[in-house]
């Protein structure tokens, strides 16, 4: 234990003070939204929300958890500055403050926004293999592959969201599969339903905002992958991973 704390505050990838403090302060928000939901809003589903978020915005005290032999332990902290901010928006802003309905646009903002985030969080995962591994790695393939981590990841949530659904139908309105119950919350907030396709057919509500929510991933995916591609900030300049490498014979070229 005495070489894990000394490992996030001395180590190499060590979190600065202020760090530390900003983390907190959105967490300690974060601790306030989980304790209102079960203790006075019964929310079940917001309580399961707010938590699984309250613990991935520890996901870099997690990584350092982890060996040298594994990638997670080479994540930089700035990672989570970004993260942690986004938990809390989707968490805290989105969630428990209910802007996902006082703010049409904020749902697919979000998931935009995280497309982008998502890419770039995989150029930094492949980033750290490069650098557990010490080989260097061809630009284009690396920024290829940032995208398709986004993509996934992106995916990966919507399909998450079908089976927390089909799971658990009686607290699991994650696709809002209630199309009665989405008209009721947007009435409550005098706005109309937050979605810019039509449904139509009040059957598909729930895969229209699966869709709009896919699309808007895919969006911000592609918009990662450009900026990658104009600025791999990770393989240029003094900051160019590869060049770290040059003693090593296990070369990707």
């Amino acid at each position: 234990m005495k070489n894990y704390l000394h490992r996030l505050v001395k180590g190499e990838n060590r979190a600065k003070k202020w760090e530390l403090i900003y983390w907190w302060i959105l967490r300690i928000f974060m601790v306030g939204a989980f304790v209102d939901s079960v203790f006075f809003r019964h929310d079940t589903q917001q309580s399961l929300q707010t938590m699984s978020n309250l613990v991935l915005m520890f996901l870099w005290e997690i990584f350092m958890l982890f060996p040298e032999t594994k990638w997670p332990r080479y994540v930089p902290s700035y990672i989570q500055d970004f993260t942690v901010f986004g938990f809390f928006l989707a968490s805290f802003g989105g969630a428990y403050l209910n802007f996902y309905y006082t703010i049409p646009a904020y749902d697919l903002i979000m998931h935009t926004v995280g497309g982008v985030a998502c890419t770039v969080a995989g150029y930094e995962v492949i980033v750290c293999m490069q650098k557990r591994d010490k080989v260097k790695a061809s630009v284009p393939i690396v920024v290829l592959g940032a995208f398709g981590f986004g993509f996934f990841a992106g995916t990966g949530w919507e399909i998450f969201e079908f089976v927390f659904d089909q799971v658990a139908p009686q607290i699991g309105d994650a696709q809002h599969w209630s199309l009665k119950l989405a008209e009721e919350a947007a009435k409550a907030h005098g706005i109309g339903l937050p979605n810019i396709i039509p449904a139509r057919d009040p059957m598909r509500y729930a895969i229209i905002d699966t869709m709009e929510d896919t699309i808007c991933n895919t969006v911000g995916g592609i918009i990662g992958w450009i900026f990658l591609k104009l600025c791999p900030y990770h393989h240029k300049g003094k900051n160019n991973v590869n060049e770290q490498f040059d003693e090593y014979t296990g070369v990707i070229k």
